[in-house]
């Protein structure tokens, strides 16, 4: 059956919607990876953390209710790193034990936030991280629970000191507009550089 003539503008629509938003998902990955890979070559061999497997931890839900549905998409992800001797990995996950020496770098991607002109990454070191909850192990077990959290965490940026009743958490971030960055060079001179710096002068 022929689509509706009426109709045919409105699917070429969702079409594009779709086309675009998997698009920009895979411009994503590519950046995370990129980081990633910059990340590891550098001295302190960071290494991706894998709370449920190798990929991104994002607040997302398949609920029905209005103020759900708003997470069907991923509109912020995160990703952070370890040094590679701070790391167990276990079955493609790992465990990040938190004590007073753990220093994390994190990465956050903000693809679309009310009031945000445009997308924007926020990365930076956290620290000073202490579980406030018997169920918290380790800091992978954390990377989801900021998630929800992350209105009132980050409100604070640039310098995070933020307690609620599962963690405690500081932090140290900077911003940079997505659209800003648009090779490897400027991946390195604006992110990856200026954030091993930050992560260098946490004691």
């Amino acid at each position: 059956m022929a689509t509706n003539p009426k109709n045919k503008e409105i699917v070429n629509q969702i079409n594009n919607a779709f086309d675009f938003m998997q698009k920009l998902y895979h411009e994503s990955s590519y950046l995370i990876k990129e980081i990633e890979g910059q990340l590891g070559e550098s001295d302190y061999r960071f290494k991706i953390i894998k709370p449920g497997g190798y990929g991104v931890t994002s607040r997302s839900s398949s609920g029905l209710e209005s103020n759900n549905v708003n997470y069907w998409l991923m509109r912020k992800l995160s990703v952070a790193f370890v040094e590679g001797s701070d790391e167990e990995i276990k079955k493609s996950q790992n465990i990040t034990i938190i004590d007073e020496e753990l220093k994390v770098l994190y990465f956050r991607v903000v693809l679309n936030e009310k009031g945000a002109s445009e997308p924007f990454l926020i990365f930076g070191v956290f620290y000073s991280i202490k579980q406030l909850k018997e169920w918290v192990k380790k800091f992978e077990q954390l990377m989801g629970v900021i998630e929800y959290t992350d209105k009132k965490l980050f409100d604070q940026f640039p310098n995070i000191d933020y307690q609620d009743a599962t963690f405690r958490i500081k932090g140290k971030f900077k911003r940079v507009d997505l659209l800003d960055i648009n090779s490897s060079t400027e991946l390195i001179e604006k992110v990856i550089n200026p954030a091993i710096k930050l992560y260098e002068r946490i004691d």
